[in-house]
């Protein structure tokens, strides 16, 4: 999971936030506004909901035996990530807030229970009240609120004038940062010394020789802006005792550190009230036009209801074309034999038949009377369910939807009668059917008897139909990720390359039938040889297609540079670029020189490598952030050497191995997994990966294996 220090951000917060983890503050707010649909020059998402999340996960870490509850009016709000690790997950209980119970109910029930820490999903007029009572009664809570503003006015703005002891309020707001690659320093101008100095907050911290600021004149990689990617801005309120690290402040060192221009911080007040107002002229165009399409759907919905007639509840046997439709599967062949069967019943000369695909789309299935070229043709969904979730015959005397209209003397037709029969099965819209007649006025209510009995065995079919096609489809799948297994399987290496002096072995289980994890060794030229190791955020098939993705990125990146901070930046940038945006990967990306034994490598988020030497066991340094998530600027991989010697076994591995849980719900931990190491007999890679994945399952047991388990070894002779 990301942590504060995976952001660029000033040392004083560090000390701030330790300050606020250590303090038992009553009320802790996390401040920002997350703009849902803005137009214009508007905010820059916060970041909010990050820092609120980092901060009930960092409480939880600094005091090891206490417990949370979160209060949520959604899943995805309360939704604990399993990058968490398992004993962090069940000290935190989650409770949603119900149709039986209110914000304030839940929130009232739930600091009752007095829990160490009571987080709340958002602060909101049906939540706030409940919060401060739970804050006002001893009750540690944190909470985040959509808002401009910060610091003591985000306490006015929830506590109107009644005192909040001891409340911390840290506010987050995302500016545009400079380029790194066109920025320069440049000196600050009189004019803007002086506006500095006449801030009463600010002047204090200028130096007696003011620094060099910073501007960017703009390049091709920022697009001409001078602006690239973005910085977090933080404003942190201690109200007793008073403590202050203010948004100018921050934002003055951000400058003089070459993040933000100065214009950024002496135009701070004009540029947010600009913000503000391109936001409020979006929201009040975004209500405006809802209002506008609310209106408009209703009066749809009333002219449809206008329309509407009783049902018929005469029901006449069609003993012959029941048992047809039982005994069919093919849904073309039914669907044509039911438009066929609909007109002679009724006397029409004219039907359509659709059939629902998903939630988007609507397919014509079979037609008589129409254009045949219309059957397979793919339509908007919505007025064909609309229609289909009526559940009732309704005189229909308009051109069907899909079908072009045409004037009568063009089409040598005029349709006088026409009716609308949803297909529903068990309650659910399955498709449509429209009878039409060019011969009568309308049809008789014995017809529409009849085209009503014959919809209700048309849907059953269908529904029938389709789930024999989804038994077959859910086979072949199962039959195609079997495949996908084999395939991905045969892709990871199970022989590696012959180097004289070094040998290698490994082993991977998913935990489905594809996973994500990956390893390689790749030989690379002038005598250099590559180790690589990595893990996607997800599993199954979507960790899948990502690994791929990132292995052959990996090996083209690889022949490109010899630095492998720099691959993995590269691999980064195509990421970003070509990946799924929620999704990222771990990975650990080495280069042996075969003819000195040193190793180079950089650690992207993975887990430390044990490097065994001597009967002991070392953890490889190296600090580095995910790929695939984060903007270049963002980014921090640092670069590590090592000297193998020989007899060195280096042993790389995923998460998997240390995430194991047993029967008994306890982890596999990495000092166990250390022990299990240096407890081998065997020193050779096949034997060392053979005696850890054997002991790894004697004490998993029966237990479900929720990660992929990934093991790579290399020993030096």
């Amino acid at each position: 999971m990301l942590k504060l220090q995976d952001f660029v951000h000033l040392p004083q917060l560090d000390d701030l936030l330790g300050q606020l983890l250590a303090d038992e503050p009553s009320l802790v707010v996390v401040a920002g506004l997350d703009p849902r649909q803005v137009a214009g020059d508007a905010f820059l998402p916060s970041g909010r909901a990050a820092i609120w999340g980092i901060l009930w996960r960092e409480f939880l870490a600094a005091h090891p035996r206490s417990r949370a509850i979160i209060v949520a009016g959604d899943r995805a709000a309360a939704r604990i990530s399993r990058r968490i690790s398992r004993p962090l997950r069940r000290r935190v209980q989650v409770s949603l807030v119900g149709p039986a119970a209110t914000y304030a109910q839940q929130i009232a029930d739930t600091a009752r229970r007095r829990p160490d820490l009571l987080v709340i999903d958002r602060l909101c007029p049906e939540s706030l009240p409940g919060a401060l009572y739970a804050a006002h009664d001893g009750v540690r809570v944190l909470s985040q609120l959509d808002t401009v503003f910060r610091g003591a006015a985000v306490l006015r703005q929830i506590g109107g004038h009644e005192p909040l002891p001891r409340a911390w309020v840290v506010a987050v707001q995302r500016l545009p940062a400079l380029c790194s690659n066109c920025k320069e320093p440049v000196s600050p101008d009189p004019a803007q010394i002086e506006a500095l100095r006449r801030s009463p907050h600010l002047a204090p911290l200028l130096p007696d020789q003011p620094a060099a600021f910073y501007r960017a004149h703009g390049c091709s990689q920022c697009r001409w802006t001078g602006r690239e990617g973005d910085i977090a801005v933080f404003d942190v309120l201690r109200a007793d005792p008073p403590a202050h690290l203010s948004q100018e402040e921050y934002m003055l060192h951000l400058a003089l550190q070459g993040h933000l221009p100065l214009n950024d911080l002496l135009h701070l007040d004009a540029d947010q009230l600009g913000r503000t107002y391109s936001l409020l002229s979006a929201s009040e165009h975004a209500l405006t036009e809802a209002n506008t399409a609310l209106q408009r759907k209703l009066v749809e919905l009333e002219t449809a209801n206008q329309v509407l007639q009783q049902r018929t509840q005469a029901l006449i046997s069609l003993q012959d074309i029941s048992q047809a439709l039982i005994g069919s599967m093919d849904l073309p062949f039914l669907a044509d034999r039911v438009c066929r069967r609909a007109c002679s019943i009724s006397d029409a000369d004219h039907a359509i038949l659709y059939v629902l695909q998903d939630e988007d789309t609507a397919q014509v299935l079979a037609v008589h009377g129409w254009d045949p070229a219309l059957v397979g043709r793919e339509l908007n969904a919505a007025p064909i369910r609309q229609e289909a979730a009526d559940e009732a015959l309704v005189s229909f005397n308009d051109w069907p939807p899909g079908v072009p209209y045409q004037h009568p003397d063009v089409a040598g037709i005029a349709l006088q009668a026409g009716l609308r029969i949803p297909l529903v099965a068990q309650d659910k819209p399955v498709g449509l059917m429209i009878v039409h007649s060019t011969r009568r006025p309308h049809f008789a209510r014995g017809d529409e008897a009849l085209l009503y009995a014959l919809a209700n065995q048309v849907a059953l079919a269908i529904q029938r139909a389709r789930l024999v096609q989804e038994q077959i489809e859910k086979e072949r799948l199962e039959r195609e990720l079997d495949l996908a297994r084999q395939v991905q399987q045969s892709v990871l290496p199970r022989i590696f390359p012959q180097v004289p002096g070094y040998a290698f072995a490994a082993h991977n289980e998913p935990a489905r039938q594809v996973g994500g994890d990956f390893y390689d060794i790749i030989d690379l030229e002038q005598n250099l040889l590559g180790l690589v190791i990595g893990d996607v955020s997800d599993k199954g098939m979507p960790a899948a297609l990502y690994m791929a993705l990132t292995r052959s990125l990996l090996l083209a990146e690889s022949r490109r540079a010899s630095s492998p901070a720099a691959v993995l930046r590269s691999v980064n940038h195509l990421l970003m670029a070509l990946g799924e945006p929620d999704m990222f990967v771990t990975v650990f990306y080495g280069i042996v020189d075969r003819a000195t034994g040193q190793l180079t490598y950089a650690r992207a988020g993975h887990d430390r490598p044990l490097l065994l030497r001597d009967g002991t066991i070392q953890r490889l340094a190296g600090e580095g952030t995910i790929l695939g998530l984060l903007d270049e600027a963002d980014l921090y991989l640092s670069e590590e050497h090592v000297q193998l010697r020989p007899g060195d076994r280096l042993v790389l591995y995923t998460d998997g191995l240390t995430d194991v849980e047993n029967e008994a719900g306890q982890l596999f931990d990495l000092r166990q997994l250390e022990a299990l190491v240096l407890a081998q007999c065997d020193p050779s890679p096949a034997g060392l990966c053979d005696a850890v994945m054997a002991g790894l399952r004697t004490f998993q047991g029966r237990a479900e294996q929720y990660d992929d388990m990934t093991m790579l070894v290399m020993a030096i002779d």
